[in-house]
């Protein structure tokens, strides 16, 4: 029965796809208030520079390491998708877990999710479709919409019911919708490596070892060159570190599922730029946390965690 499921699986790809995207957009807005973008007009350069990072830094990163290192055009395009993307709700989470600058995280998420509905068409087309087959169309459109439905929209929502309903109901029902997000998660990952349309085998060690590279020089280089360089406190050097290399795989899952089909043509090309994003989704998990957890060492020894705490819950 089981294998049976898997499949069939590739047909409803993007259902699952955008499923666990709105459970996630709409958990992350029902915490989500107003007052949380006060620090764009409070505090403008951490923010201007982190939107800088992610709209300029990433994609010339990215450029210059496709350069110098051969990929196949699919793990290519994989990598220009993560590019092009915001900051995901993770971001959010770590960084609050991690003591850091929550308002400046939950602030630069919005902020690049808004931008992201003209951004994102704009980088792939700028720097991806010369690796795209001729047979797969990726109109600007589509992305747009795509982003606007299940990205914008659920967020918009959530944020409205969470004024209606109330903070303690916001929190519950953010809760079961995120946990509902990653059932979804769980089944779209075991269902694309499950149906045998991603050759994980075929890659060896070499695109993940790229992939593990390509997430902590994203962090490294951001991280330092905020705060030895731009001279940002520990706190926001480490939020924006966090927010730059915790990219939305979800959104890009989703993207993926529109233009790249796991059955078809395509399928392997599609397996191929799916293998990227799912890899890279895993590894982010692992090297964001180093960071935020040594903020969180830092602001205990520093005796600080009283005072950051009374900041994230006001």
């Amino acid at each position: 029965m089981i294998t049976s499921l898997l499949e069939h699986y590739p047909k409803y790809h993007h259902l699952v796809a955008s499923t666990q995207l709105v459970l996630a957009m709409l958990g992350m807005g029902m915490v989500m208030r107003p007052r949380d973008f006060i620090e764009l007009v409070l505090e403008p350069k951490p923010m201007v520079v982190g939107a800088l990072y992610q709209l300029i830094g990433i994609p010339l990163l990215t450029v210059l390491m496709i350069f110098f290192i051969k990929l196949p055009p699919e793990i290519v395009v994989g990598f220009f998708m993560l590019a092009a993307m915001p900051g995901g709700s993770m971001s959010n989470i770590y960084t609050h877990l991690g003591k850091g600058n929550a308002a400046l995280s939950v602030a630069l998420t919005g902020l690049m999710t808004l931008l992201a509905l003209f951004t994102a068409p704009l980088i792939l087309k700028i720097f991806a479709s010369e690796y795209i087959p001729a047979d797969i169309e990726m109109p600007a459109g589509v992305i747009m919409r795509e982003i606007f439905l299940y990205l914008l929209l659920p967020l918009v929502v959530g944020m409205g019911l969470g004024r209606i309903v109330g903070t303690k109901k916001a929190h519950l029902i953010s809760i079961w919708t995120v946990r509902g997000s990653l059932i979804a998660l769980s089944v779209l990952v075991v269902g694309s490596l499950g149906s045998g349309q991603i050759d994980v085998g075929s890659y060896g060690y070499r695109v993940p070892i790229v992939v593990f590279l390509y997430c902590l020089i994203i962090q490294i280089v951001v991280l330092r060159g905020s705060f030895y360089v731009l001279k940002f406190s520990r706190r926001d050097s480490t939020t924006l570190g966090i927010e730059s290399s915790m990219k939305n795989v979800n959104l890009s899952l989703l993207i993926a599922a529109s233009f790249f089909k796991l059955d078809g043509p395509n399928a392997e090309f599609g397996g191929g730029v799916l293998f990227v994003l799912l890899l890279y989704g895993g590894v982010s998990l692992f090297v964001s946390a180093v960071p935020a957890f040594a903020n969180y060492r830092h602001m205990k020894k520093q005796g600080r965690l009283a005072e950051v705490d009374v900041r994230q819950n006001s």
